[in-house]
């Protein structure tokens, strides 16, 4: 009995002990933790951002609960963000969106991940200088990914498609407007914005006008719902450019089938009357007018092997 008496005093001792260790244990952590965070702090204020960043990094690491360890972290990446190491600030802002986005203010993250893709484009705070517009769009990119809204973003949906046609990539671009549209039709602006590169992308290549129509009808869209848009003389503009070159393809159609190494006389008719009928006031309207003049065989009905008119140049 006595035996069994002096065994649990012994276990109880040893509890005890190891309560002490662990409680002695906590205490430590928390007075290491606490350094950490006075001397981050005072880094900070001396204007030492990169050395602070390191020490908020350690004590989140040092952090278990996720909450407390993204605030730290945060703290670290708006550190580098004032230092100017852009792309380290970047990866942390982005581990943060991707990982702890319910402890993270948005408007904060994107506050400074604007100001971190304008630095790519200007070349400043990056290495040696160097501009990247490539990545800047990616953080555009981003930066909508996680936007809880569409209206959120919309600034940097068409800061986003600015850059894609600075970087020549105009084929994104619009897939970025349409994908803005198709989320709020009723952006003018933006379908506006659509319209007027369509209409510069069909100058270099729209074999059938599809680029030239779509251009045209969002053009004529903003138009008829806004008739005192304060863009109305670009509007009006790109209609009637539009009416040219629209005119102007159907009439080289119309010519390359007048060529003898391609003579379709039915074809090359069709053409030119289409001109006429559909845009007599324009320049290739007075051309085909001419060339039907010039040329009484034209004016005649198509053989049986041309009543099929090709829909563009082969």
């Amino acid at each position: 009995m006595k035996k069994n008496n002096w065994l649990l005093v012994g276990i109880g001792l040893a509890l005890a002990w190891a309560g002490a260790a662990g409680a002695d244990s906590d205490f430590s952590q928390f007075i290491a933790n606490r350094t950490l965070q006075v001397e981050a702090q005072q880094l900070e204020i001396d204007g030492k951002y990169a050395k602070a960043a390191k020490r908020y990094l350690k004590l989140a690491k040092r952090t278990k609960d996720q909450k407390n360890q993204a605030g730290w972290t945060l703290r670290a990446a708006d550190c580098l963000f004032t230092a100017n190491k852009s792309h380290q600030a970047l990866e942390i802002y982005k581990n943060l969106m991707a990982n702890s986005p319910f402890f993270v203010p948005y408007e904060h993250v994107v506050g400074k991940l604007r100001v971190i893709a304008e630095r790519f484009v200007d070349g400043n705070g990056t290495f040696l200088g160097l501009r990247d517009k490539q990545t800047s769009i990616a953080i555009y990119e981003l930066i909508i990914r996680e936007a809880p809204a569409i209206h959120v973003s919309l600034q940097d949906r068409l800061r986003m498609a600015e850059l894609l046609k600075e970087t020549d990539r105009p084929e994104e671009a619009v897939n970025a407007y349409q994908a803005t549209l198709k989320l709020d039709p009723g952006l003018d602006d933006v379908r506006l914005e659509l319209a007027f590169l369509l209409a510069k992308l069909s100058k270099t290549g729209d074999g059938d006008g599809t680029k030239l129509r779509a251009a045209v009808r969002h053009a004529e869209a903003v138009k008829e719902r806004q008739p005192t848009h304060p863009r109305r003389k670009d509007i009006d503009l790109l209609l009637r450019d539009a009416r040219e070159q629209d005119a102007q393809r159907l009439l080289n159609l119309g010519q390359f089938y007048l060529r003898p190494s391609h003579q379709r006389s039915g074809a090359a008719r069709r053409y030119l009357l289409d001109v006429l009928r559909d845009y007599p006031d324009t320049q290739a309207g007075w051309e085909a007018k001419k060339i039907l003049n010039d040329n009484p065989s034209l004016r005649e009905a198509p053989a049986a092997n041309d009543s099929a008119k090709p829909a563009a140049k082969p």
